[in-house]
């Protein structure tokens, strides 16, 4: 008897029991789920849903732009990480937690924008992978991925590749010492591990982009950032320390650029991100407001700040760490912590103590003398360092959208609308030179006084009211809405 390629052996009827039977369900079944989330993570669904519709937001015009000069879009955007996802904390939302709504719903919108630069944080590693290097390329981008070590979101850069290349790429682990120039003042002591990172990239024009631009031959290429800041509601001073380090890092990065390409041609320097923090915050104020005094409210949070005591799980004594390592590798347990906190904005997660404060925003704080002493450090030390940022929707949105435009430096009212909270905690801004003789403290930018830097914002993304919004529960992201909690902010710039 001849046997066919492929026949199995018959099985020895005495092991058919109900348990062998069973057991081999198990791993048929376990073999499906694992074969199904692999091709999901391509974007390869079995029942496809259709491409659900979200709200498409105009660009609004600040000014004209010039003749003959480059102009792109800059976009950044918190797409809300899917291993944060948690149906407990968004329980109203329905069928748009799934990925395989949400991909293409978040796809969609990039195609609808079209940004030539796109920063993304919260970018699932095995998303990134499987679906989103391919899918960017697939319409025109290149794109760079960077993590914190374990944790299983990070950040992504993507632009045009007919207009920019990649040509180096910096790193920033926020729980790393700095080094310092001998007339820097130190940024004083972390007090726990973060486990947050930035990175940038260095852009350079590509030829048949200077062939249309000419005169872009003599500027030397952009810097592109973006980072995701520590989200804690009594974490105001280890992001206040974040905002240093992103700065001191930039700048470092850019001296690097210019040795390496031997040349003094100026280079643009933009940084976008989730800062996790308001537009009245110690952090924001600390790049925009130079030189900076942390007063009234900023002072108090800081203050409210320093006085909670974190649970060991983000402690800086390798012997209280879990995972012993004293640069914090987080574990998933953290992600679900970050999840939680971030999605609703209540107390820690992780065994607070009983004593620690409940309002991270205190009208009224009386601080200590330590406190003073390390709140006057941080100060001095974003006093210290020659770089301010200048951010597009508080240089514009005033001019195009009054009605939305904050008392807090003109920015918008909210980039993230969840159930229990809503804010501005999303940024695009210009890193540019800075002198001790020039005050920011109350001057605000303007887009005409952009022009100084060889910049020009001719467009900007709006952003809802409140009343956009829609009836309760209106928590997103959301069918027909938006598609992450977030909303993706963007701005046309034109280089001069």
């Amino acid at each position: 008897m001849t046997k066919h390629k492929g026949t199995k052996k018959p099985i020895d009827p005495s092991k058919l029991t109900p348990q062998y039977i069973e057991e081999q369900r198990r791993i048929r079944n376990e073999r499906k789920e694992q074969e199904r989330l692999a091709r999901e993570a391509k974007g390869i669904f079995d029942s496809p849903e259709p491409i659900e519709k979200f709200i498409k937001r105009p660009i609004l015009q600040v000014q004209a732009p010039e003749e003959g000069k480059f102009t792109f879009k800059l976009m950044s955007y918190n797409i809300l990480a899917q291993c944060l996802i948690r149906r407990d904390l968004y329980p109203t939302n329905g069928k748009i937690l799934k990925w395989s709504v949400r991909s293409k719903i978040l796809l969609e919108e990039l195609h609808w924008y079209d940004p030539d630069v796109l920063c993304l944080q919260e970018c699932d590693k095995v998303q990134y992978l499987h679906f989103w290097q391919e899918g960017l390329q697939k319409v025109g981008y290149d794109s760079k991925f960077y993590r914190f070590n374990i944790k299983n979101h990070g950040l992504v850069i993507a632009f045009k590749q007919d207009w920019f290349t990649c040509k180096h790429q910096s790193y920033i682990k926020y729980d790393q010492e700095l080094e310092y120039e001998t007339d820097e003042p130190r940024l004083p002591e972390p007090r726990i591990i973060t486990n947050n990172v930035g990175f940038m990239c260095f852009l350079e024009f590509k030829p048949n982009l200077i062939s249309q631009y000419p005169y872009l031959e003599e500027r030397g290429g952009v810097i592109i950032g973006t980072t995701h800041a520590f989200w804690h509601p009594f974490g105001t001073y280890e992001r206040t320390r974040q905002m240093y380090i992103l700065l001191h890092k930039l700048k470092e990065f850019e001296r690097v650029m210019a040795v390496i390409r031997g040349n003094t041609k100026p280079i643009y320097s933009f940084f976008t991100g989730d800062l996790n923090c308001e537009p009245f915050d110690a952090p924001y104020l600390s790049m925009t407001s130079k030189p900076v005094q942390y007063n009234d409210k900023a002072r108090n949070v800081l203050g409210c700040s320093l006085s909670y005591t974190f649970s060991k799980e983000r402690a800086l004594d390798e012997h209280e760490n879990p995972n012993g390592d004293v640069n914090g590798d987080e574990s998933s347990s953290n992600d679900d912590v970050e999840s939680e906190v971030e999605s609703q904005h209540s107390e820690d997660g992780e065994s607070a103590r009983f004593d620690n404060p409940s309002d991270p925003e205190p009208s009224e704080f009386s601080l200590m003398e330590e406190q003073n002493k390390l709140i006057q450090s941080l100060e001095d030390a974003h006093n210290g360092i020659d770089r301010r940022a200048i951010s597009m929707y508080s240089a514009g949105y005033a001019q195009v959208h009054p009605e939305n435009a904050t008392e807090f430096r003109n920015e918008p009212s909210f980039s993230n609308w969840v159930d229990k909270w809503s804010g501005m905690l999303d940024y695009i801004l210009l890193v540019v030179p800075w002198s001790k003789d020039e005050d920011y403290t109350n001057d605000l930018d303007t887009d005409q006084s952009l022009e100084k830097y060889n910049i020009k914002l001719t467009k900007l993304l709006k952003l809802p009211t409140a009343d956009e919004m829609g009836p309760k529960p209106n928590g997103q992201p959301r069918l027909y809405q938006y598609p992450s909690d977030h909303l993706c902010i963007m701005a046309e710039i034109q280089l001069l």
